[in-house]
């Protein structure tokens, strides 16, 4: 039995009384009257309430969970009792998620079912569990709870999103469909694969010119390319220490995550082969290369278990072990924090000499902490300090990605809500330019 606020304030209300009898030994007897009357309400209050047991409380969850995307949890109760109860319930989300309206309020009458819903957002990946319900029934009189805790414990698994809900990405995978996805896979200038002739128009790419066909037929023609398909796909996502840390709520390894699902669902969609390693010390778990059908649903699955630890990551080895039956020219996509000296320097090192049989594209967050910093007003010697410090590392960030551009590689540095349109946006860049 739990004693209610309101019990509490009528036993506040009693011991002025109490006083008063000790101070007035003749009443003394009305006052513990009063008191055992209290207790006696109590008592009945706390057995009239509606038991536990006259109950039955189901959970519904949706069966597929994003992380970041609000669903909502339905809780539907029945009461299978003669009484009606007034029901205190609280769930017990997974503590990764963002669940702030979890406790919820209802009356129930004899023989009726009352349906209830709340919004939680996963903020991680992975499995995670929803723990037991705990209902608190209040008596008649609202003095005494009576409380039990009901066995609603469950699973659920939190995959990284794959789909882009931003206003950026939403233009861009309508720019997919239009030119570049499975409706229209045909696409003006440099392209692979040619696909047709036909006569040119005001804004074509002169360079599309075929002179030849020009001499023959008297007008000009325009040469069109269509995206060479099953072209490859290689990822490694580093899961290495400096991945770890937080970046605009999420840990920098989660939107590396994201972008590269993001970019693996858009190559599929094209038609390139994709594959995927995550990576520290050791070789975390890893997808061959593939574009079948079920290729993203394995690929999803993999990344919603895979989590980042405090080890040195080691890019040389997992860069031999995705590369040594991949000859073929491929497209090797490092998502990284350049941040760091010693994983820039091995960036620099393993990416940049890509460039004789591969291609290389480097994805990093820009800090926008470090932004800050470099932006703040200097009003004191400390502010003068940490000025420097952000200076400095920018300094070194910018001299990275110059080295590894020089060297024949692409890079990606965004902030954390742009990053995965932005990396799709180069891959799509790369192709249509032919640079696989």
């Amino acid at each position: 039995m739990i004693p209610t606020p309101r019990f509490a304030w009528l036993v506040a209300l009693g011991v002025p009384a109490l006083l008063f009898g000790i101070l007035q030994p003749a009443w003394l007897p009305w006052v513990l009257v009063l008191d055992l009357l209290l207790v006696v309400a109590a008592a009945w209050d706390a057995l009239a309430a509606l038991p536990a047991s006259r109950l039955r409380v189901r959970r519904t969850v949706p069966p597929r969970w994003v992380q970041g995307r609000p669903e909502s949890v339905r809780i539907a109760i029945d009461n299978e009792g003669a009484g009606t109860g007034r029901l205190l319930v609280r769930d017990l989300p997974p503590p990764a998620f963002h669940a702030p309206m979890h406790r919820l309020d209802t009356v129930l009458a004899p023989g009726m079912t009352v349906e209830m819903s709340y919004e939680a957002t996963p903020a991680e990946r992975g499995e995670h569990h929803f723990g037991n319900m705990a209902v608190r029934s209040m008596g008649p009189l609202g003095l005494v709870a009576r409380q039990t805790v009901l066995p609603t414990e469950e699973a659920v698994r939190v995959y990284p999103d794959l789909i882009a809900m931003g206003n950026q990405e939403t233009i861009l995978g309508a720019a997919v469909s239009r030119q570049l996805g499975r409706r229209q896979d045909r696409m003006r200038g440099e392209g692979r694969e040619f696909h047709q002739l036909r006569d040119y128009v005001p804004g074509d790419d002169i360079r599309s010119l075929d002179w030849k066909k020009f001499a023959h037929r008297g007008r000009l023609t325009v040469r069109e390319y269509r995206a060479e398909k099953n072209q490859r796909i290689l990822m490694l996502v580093d899961g290495g220490r400096m991945m770890t840390t937080r970046i605009a709520g999420r840990l920098r390894f989660d939107w590396a995550v994201q972008a590269a699902g993001r970019l693996a669902r858009s190559a599929l969609s094209m038609g390139d082969q994709v594959g995927v390693t995550v990576f520290a010390r050791s070789i975390k778990a890893t997808l061959p290369l593939a574009r079948t059908r079920g290729q993203l649903g394995r690929l999803s699955d993999m990344l919603s278990e895979v989590t980042p630890d405090l080890s040195e990551p080691d890019l040389g080895a997992a860069l031999g072990h995705v590369l040594k039956r991949n000859p073929r020219r491929t497209l090797v996509v490092l998502f990284t924090e350049l941040a760091d000296p010693r994983a820039a320097e091995n960036a620099v090192k393993y990416i940049g000499s890509l460039s004789r049989r591969h291609l290389g594209l480097v994805v990093t967050l820009t800090d926008t902490d470090l932004e800050n910093e470099r932006n703040r007003p200097v009003r004191e010697i400390d502010d003068v300090y940490r000025r420097v410090a952000a200076d400095e590392l920018w300094t070194e960030f910018r001299t990275t990605t110059r080295t590894l551009r020089a060297r024949g590689a692409h890079v990606v540095a965004a902030r954390a809500d742009a990053l995965a349109g932005e990396t799709v946006q180069r891959y799509l860049e790369i192709k249509q330019r032919g640079l696989l």
